[in-house]
């Protein structure tokens, strides 16, 4: 909201009533950020409509596969209209993610910030361990 005031979102999730999410679709809405088995539910239920998506973003694509939505995102994927712009963020590109990219991606650009480093930190960034006791964290 911070960054776009004038856009109307909501996010969708389960755990939570449907009423609100739905309320919040039938009044229209410009972003929706959702998990994928809450999306297919408001998309099978008829609430939510993918026909108007111009922009597509799938964060943590490689954490999907990881938890077994890979059906699941395919499933939202193949609702989506074929004009749109689609940017998939991965902390790592397992075979499923490059999969996925060519299949849904037309043209794809790879933005590769570690390459083939056996330290896969952005440069400038170390990382230290300091054992500790539960006491003394604080």
């Amino acid at each position: 909201m911070e960054s776009a005031p004038k856009l109307s979102t909501v996010c969708v999730y389960g755990g939570v009533s449907y009423n609100t999410q739905q309320n919040a679709l039938s009044r229209g809405v410009d972003v929706v950020v959702g998990t994928p088995g809450r999306l297919i539910d408001l998309i099978n239920g008829g609430s939510l409509q993918l026909g108007e998506v111009r922009y597509l973003v799938l964060d943590e694509a490689d954490q999907m596969l990881a938890v077994g939505f890979e059906e699941d995102v395919e499933t939202i994927l193949q609702q989506l209209p074929a004009e749109r712009q689609s940017m998939l963020f991965s902390a790592t590109m397992p075979s499923w993610v490059k999969k996925l990219s060519r299949r849904y991606l037309n043209n794809p650009l790879t933005i590769d910030l570690v390459g083939d480093q056996d330290e896969k930190l952005a440069e400038g960034i170390k990382l230290f361990a300091i054992p500790l006791t539960t006491t003394s964290k604080r």
